[in-house]
């Protein structure tokens, strides 16, 4: 009702405004019309005359077409007549486009050298009277007219303005359109963190369209302040109340995989409950209209599941809205009530003072360098009229940014209704935006009014809104669309869709945007489209047949709202067969000169055959299912075929089909000549036909998540206009054709999660325009082209191609690279040295690169490198002397590079602001890390002593130092003095003593959940604790959580928060359990999706770790594992029964630190860490090597300490050959080394340490002719060196500590090539030395005494 009075108040002018289509349309054709009086065809024989002549009088036409568009604005009865009149023409336009598409067409089936034949069939149909002949007199006539209104050909014009840049990835609602509203987004974020208990508010935000109320939203949904909530939802409700879309939408935000396949409400119902039990969420239900007291009481029990806090945000126009919220039993359920809060603490947005309308103005006109000060008196006048409206503020500010001249602007002055900041009639808010809509750039007008055929509300992909205005002529390349979509940015009639943000992923940066627009600007769009546009509902096929308006329509939307009512009293088998009628019957009364189609939620749509045989002028065909009808690995109903009639739409650019189960494509695709965007992702494609090869205009193809695609044509490579090609999630396809090498237009390319993909074809590397490669998830990937010259690429993305071990020598060709990801490549184990060449790189990402040994000596040349990650590339030892020349980097993420013990001296000199060394062993931290002043993150986690002396040093200029807090009893008050914390802000905050909480009711005056800025937490109980779960469970830790220490825990169980730990902790990287005397069963710590650091420390009930633990998840980040003192655990399922040929579910392991678990057996086998320490822990070891588990990361380091293994458990060792460093300690009664550590082949350092028992160095030790590094300490019972150890040529290091037994150093270690440090300490036995020890003056009593260390220079 709200939109129909709205378009009545609009109805006269309305349809003036609309005809301004008419001048971008005349002018789009006369265009074209010069465009063909300049080519070959139009100088031959009569036809020339024909052509000019028409030219000529479009050329007039197009001329006036400015007069004509302000006569039409100023109104009255000579605007309505010229009105109408622009009305004829812009059918004439319509008409004339059709014969030329329809010319060009038959042309090109007919052969160019036989086009001037009598007999040509294109040359005939042109030259009938009822076409070319019949348009030129409609041409004629209406000029005629036309100069009977006096208009002006000499009318101003529009200047040149400047090319816009696409910036859609800057939030503009919430920054620019803020202005003035900081006292109601801080009342609004007070409302958010009060809790309430007993109660779920609803916090409205009431005002006028238009006068920010999403804004606001918008902005405090991406404030960090907020980010106490477990849940947060967003949903676009509109005036169309549904309460399906609704649940469907809070559940998605949730669960993004979650199959829906059953729209029955109440299963949606109960997988709801089970979502929000006992989450604390906040919901956003933007544009809120409903009124009906059973539908909000519905919508209430839906929501009524979350915990105390939760909070709903509702914006709406009508105060009515929050008064009928206020009824209803759930209104005033004394258990949970759901209710709009206080009267006083609603938010009731007001107009804009002039002031800050003007402020919201400037950002939008003036750039940072522009004078302001001419425009301030004529820029505020314009302000005071804009009604305190942001909105019209931001359009207008758009527009005036476009000519900045005082005459300019005070025309724009002039013709402005003044709002009056009153905004009282949203009919005059209508009217300026209508004016804004005046002065929008001509090639843009029509681009804007053909947004009215989405739905409001509808979210609109940036990729396909372009490719339909390019298939329906508004735009001629894929830039003009983007200039279009940042200039309709920035009037605000186009907005980011849903809630911001906090940060934008680099990695999809080149991603299409979401886009959504305001209602009030959809009422806009609706009234200047007019009858051009038409909602066709299949049910009400009497009311097509009567429907008038379809002579001028040219773009219609298929819906289909079944009553269901009416045929609830009908069977199903009935109901489907009324269903399947009606969609027959409404094809035939489509308008015979549709332009666009689109048919929602076409899945449940049977289309017949004849379904679009009148449809000849048909450009764009939309069938895509909406996006809730599609998740992954939901099954899709039976396979269809689409219509044969598809092959007479002739002009038809744009075919859509997402989502349909479609299996294959027509053999008469071939027919459709002037395709150019063919969109056929999520479809059951198996194949595609070789004649679709043909469609030689083709440039937009998109076959992504069709899982059963097996292969492309061969001759894809005739597709010479393809610029853009998605086949991500083709996961069954083996190879891309060689041919694919001929696409030189080919500009963006997402190969992504083709995991069947093994080789590139050899030419693919010499893509001349390609700026966009992702090859990521291409996991059989095992090299590239070995020549690179994709000289545009800027993005490359080549994460988890896991089998892919090294880069094209010439990859510094690519020298335009702005953004490369490799991370996931394990086996990628060196950069080629001409990777410095890429000078442009900004964002590099090698995290998980686990076989990466070096970077570049010349990494430095990097210049422009602003973010580097090495995340767990743990064969990097030594970063290269040039690293401190990255001058521009800004973040330096070094966390799990577990073989980097030291950090460049001067890395200092950077200006760094974020450095993560976590769990990196060095053995110090250079001290010009501490006058980095730039620095303001500095994450470290375990280190040497003097390592965290140096961090806690920095630290204290960045953090505070951690709170300590000893719980005890106040007295006189009845409390703890943990109820103290409440006021307490801090990062890091240490509670002891939970035992001396006597009443539970205390931790729950904390707010620990409030505190967001918290990010470390240790909880502890004391020795005599009993129990803890009652203050436990009113200790919810913020969603902030980075770090988190439970200990002394009584309790059996845990609360039910700990139970969903990964819904109310999703940023816990480090979980650390120890003395938990009681629990015996763990929660599901393997969902959390960011846990890399898990210690468990003496928990004895614990017997089990099962599927239980992962949660049906997997632990893909978990990076360590430290166990120790738990004595009685005696099984960790590694795949969800135990079993083998399972996932496996720790496939990223790097360190397994195992103490004191005589018991503990992995199955069916134990993750494959590269490093293993294991004391008193005998059974952890692989009793059946790996299965068939698939290398990701490879056994590198292991310590035995203290592990009496039976020969059978040392004959394990075979399933870890890569093993290069291993040290066994204090292992009693081994008397010799086992015979298995022949199978250690790659073995660089060998440590044996306090073996007691050990008499006898093998012989073969000699054949591990990888050994750099022996020590042997403490071994007093051996008495020699195995000869063959003179064979050790790679030794470099060899060290002999306290071995007493020793008596006669060998005469041979004079002969070891490589070594270069010898030391021999407290030796006490020795009786002689080898003669070349001799002529060093080196005596026994210096062996006896001390240390004597030999060394020789390296060479």
């Amino acid at each position: 009702e709200r939109a129909r009075a709205c378009c009545e108040a609009m109805s006269g002018v309305g349809e003036m405004i609309g005809m301004m289509i008419a001048s971008a349309l005349v002018r789009q054709i006369t265009s074209r019309l010069i465009k063909i009086a300049g080519d070959e065809i139009s100088l031959q024989w009569k036809f020339k005359g024909k052509v000019d002549k028409m030219v000529e009088k479009m050329k007039y036409l197009a001329a006036v077409m400015h007069d004509a568009d302000e006569k039409v604005r100023r109104g009255g009865r000579h605007g309505e007549i010229v009105g109408l009149w622009l009305m004829k023409l812009k059918s004439l336009s319509h008409d004339l486009e059709d014969l030329l598409d329809d010319l060009d067409t038959k042309n090109n089936e007919a052969k160019l050298k036989v086009f001037f034949s009598r007999n040509n069939q294109a040359y005939q149909w042109i030259t009938r009277p009822r076409n070319l002949e019949d348009l030129g007199k409609r041409i004629e006539e209406i000029k005629n007219e036309g100069m009977s209104f006096n208009l002006d050909p000499e009318a101003r014009v529009e200047q040149s303005r400047k090319k816009e840049t696409f910036s859609a990835n800057s939030d503009r609602g919430t920054t620019a359109g803020m202005q003035g509203r900081s006292a109601e987004k801080d009342k609004l974020i007070r409302l958010l963190l009060r809790t309430e208990a007993n109660k779920i508010s609803i916090i409205p935000i009431v005002g006028l369209g238009g006068i920010g109320k999403t804004t606001l939203a918008r902005s405090v949904f991406a404030d960090k302040r907020v980010n106490v909530f477990d849940i947060q939802a967003w949903v676009f409700v509109s005036e169309k109340f549904d309460l399906h879309k609704i649940v469907r939408t809070i559940i998605r935000s949730i669960d993004t995989n979650i199959n829906l396949d059953s729209n029955d409400l109440e299963f949606l119902h109960n997988i709801l409950r089970g979502k929000l039990a006992g989450k604390k969420y906040l919901i956003v239900l933007d544009d809120f209209w409903e009124e009906d007291v059973d539908n909000l009481e519905e919508l209430k029990q839906m929501l009524q599941h979350g915990s105390n806090g939760s909070k709903i945000i509702v914006t709406t126009r009508q105060q009515s809205v929050v008064k009928k919220m206020t009824t209803g039993y759930l209104a005033h359920e004394t258990e949970r009530a759901i209710l709009p809060v206080h009267e006083s603490d609603r938010i009731n947005l007001g107009v804009l003072p002039t002031d800050d309308c003007w402020e919201l103005m400037k950002i939008r006109a003036f750039g940072p360098d522009d004078d302001q000060i001419p425009f301030e008196q004529i820029g505020y006048e314009i302000a005071s009229k804009c009604g305190g409206i942001p909105l019209v503020a931001n359009a207008f500010g758009k527009v005036m940014s476009e000519n900045k001249d005082i005459k300019a602007w005070q025309d724009i002055k002039v013709r402005m209704v003044d709002l009056g900041l009153r905004g009282e009639h949203q009919k005059d808010t209508l009217e300026s935006l209508k004016l804004s809509y005046y002065f929008m750039k001509l090639e843009f007008k029509i681009c804007f009014a053909y947004l009215a055929t989405f739905p409001k509300g509808f979210i609109m992909d940036t990729n396909r809104l372009i490719q339909q205005w390019k298939a329906l002529g508004y735009i001629y390349s894929e830039h003009d669309g983007k200039s279009c979509i940042d200039y309709l940015l920035g009037m605000s009639f186009l907005q980011i869709s849903g809630p911001p943000s906090a940060s934008q992923s680099v990695a999809h940066a080149n991603a299409s945007v979401e886009l959504t627009m305001h209602d009030l600007v959809h009422d806009l769009a609706k009234v200047i489209i007019g009858d051009e546009f038409l909602v066709l509902d299949a049910d009400d096929a009497t009311g097509l047949r009567t429907s008038k308006k379809d002579i001028h329509c040219r773009h219609a939307e298929l819906i289909q709202y079944m009553n269901q009512s009416k045929n609830q009293s009908k069977g199903l088998q009935e109901s489907i067969q009324i269903q399947y009628k009606n969609q027959s019957e409404v094809f035939k009364y489509l308008p015979k000169k549709l332009r666009s189609l689109h048919i929602r939620d076409s899945q449940k749509w049977q289309l017949p055959r004849k379904a679009f045989s009148r449809s000849k002028y048909m450009r764009v065909l939309d069938l895509a299912c909406s996006v809730g009808q599609i998740s992954e690995g939901q099954s899709t109903s039976s396979k269809i075929r689409l219509p044969r009639s598809i092959k007479k739409m002739k002009l038809l650019r744009y075919l859509d089909a997402t989502g349909l189960p479609v299996s294959s494509l027509s053999k008469s695709m071939h027919t459709l000549q002037n395709m150019e965007t063919l969109i056929m992702s999520n479809c059951s494609l198996e194949t595609l036909p070789d004649n679709v090869c043909s469609l030689h205009k083709l440039c937009y193809l998109d076959l992504s998540g069709n899982r059963s695609l097996n292969n492309l044509p061969t001759l894809l490579g005739k597709l010479s206009k393809l610029s853009f090609l998605n086949l991500s999630g083709c996961s069954i396809l083996q190879e891309v054709p060689k041919s694919m090498c001929q696409l030189t237009c080919l500009q963006h390319l997402d190969m992504s999660e083709c995991r069947a993909i093994q080789n590139l074809p050899d030419k693919f590397g010499s893509l001349p325009n390609i700026l966009f490669l992702n090859l990521s998830g291409c996991s059989k990937l095992t090299k590239l082209p070995d020549s690179v010259n994709l000289e545009s690429l800027k993005h490359l993305d080549l994460s988890s191609c896991h089998e892919l071990e090294n880069l094209p020598q010439d990859f510094g060709n690519l020298q335009n690279l702005v953004f490369l990801r490799l991370s996931d490549c394990y086996k990628v184990s060196v950069l080629p040295e001409t990777f410095c060449q890429l000078v442009h790189l900004k964002y590099l990402d090698l995290s998980d690169c686990h076989g990466l040994r070096e970077l570049p000596a010349c990494f430095g040349n990097l210049s422009e490198l602003h973010s580097l990650n090495l995340t767990s590339c743990s064969k990097l030892q030594v970063l290269p002397d040039s690293f401190c020349k990255l001058f521009k980097l800004r973040h330096l993420n070094l966390s799990y590079c577990m073989r980097l013990e030291e950090l460049p001296r001067s890395l200092g000199d950077l200006k760094l602001e974020l450095l993560d060394i976590t769990a990196v062993t060095l053995h110090d931290l250079p001290d010009s890390i501490r006058g980095m002043t730039t620095l303001t993150q500095l994450l470290v986690s375990s280190a040497q002593e003097a390592v965290l002396d140096k961090v806690h040093d920095i630290l204290k200029h960045l953090t505070p130092e951690m709170k300590v807090h000893y719980v005890d009893q106040i007295e006189n008050k009845g409390c703890s003095s943990i109820v103290e914390l409440a006021q307490l802000t801090c990062q890091e905050l240490q509670v002891l003593q939970l035992d001396n909480v006597m009443h539970p009711e205390d931790a729950e005056r904390v707010k620990l959940r409030d505190k967001i800025d918290l990010r470390v937490l240790s909880l502890g109980w004391g020795d005599q604790a009993k129990e803890g779960k009652s203050v436990l469970e009113r200790l919810i830790p913020p969603r902030t959580l980075e770090r988190f220490v439970l200990q002394g825990y009584m309790s059996k169980d845990f609360p039910n928060w700990m139970s969903d730990i990964s819904t109310y902790l999703p940023s816990l990287t480090f979980l650390c359990l120890y003395n938990l005397g009681t629990c015996d069963d763990l929660p599901p710590f393997g969902q959390l999706p960011n846990l890399r650091d898990l210690h468990m420390y003496n928990i004895p009930n614990i017997t089990k770790i099962g599927k239980e633990f992962y949660g049906g998840g997997t632990c893909r980040k978990l990076r360590d594992i430290h166990l120790n003192s738990m004595e009685n655990l005696e099984e960790w399922w590694t795949t969800q029964s135990g079993e083998e040929n399972e996932e496996f579910l720790i496939p990223n392991l790097h360190g397994l630190d195992i103490i004191g678990c005589p018991k503990l057996k992995f199955l069916p086998y134990p993750p494959r860490s590269m490093f293993w320490y294991l004391t008193n822990s005998n059974m952890v070891l692989p009793e059946g090597g790996f299965g068939k588990l698939s290398s990701l990361t490879l056994p590198f380091q292991m310590v035995v300490r203290s592990c009496h293994f039976a020969p059978d458990k040392w004959d394990r060792l075979k399933h870890l050959p890569t093993l290069e460093i291993f040290q066994v300690l204090s292992c009693n009664g081994l008397r010799a080394l086992p015979e298995v550590f022949r199978c250690l082949t790659s073995l660089t350092k060998l440590k044996l340490s306090s073996l007691m028992d050990l008499v006898l160095l093998p012989e073969w030790l000699g054949h591990l002719t990888s050994l750099e590094v022996i020590y042997i300490d403490h071994c007093p019972m051996v008495t020699s060196l195995p000869e063959s150890m003179k064979n050790l040529t790679a030794l470099k290091e060899l060290r002999l500590d306290q071995c007493e037994g020793l008596k006669v150093l060998p005469e041979w270690l004079g002969q070891l090539i490589s070594l270069q440090d010898l030391r021999i300490t407290r030796c006490h036995n020795l009786t002689s030395l080898p003669e070349w020890m001799g002529q060093l003056n080196i005596s026994l009593e210096d062996l006896r005494t001390g240390t004597v260390g030999l060394s020789r220079p390296t060479t």
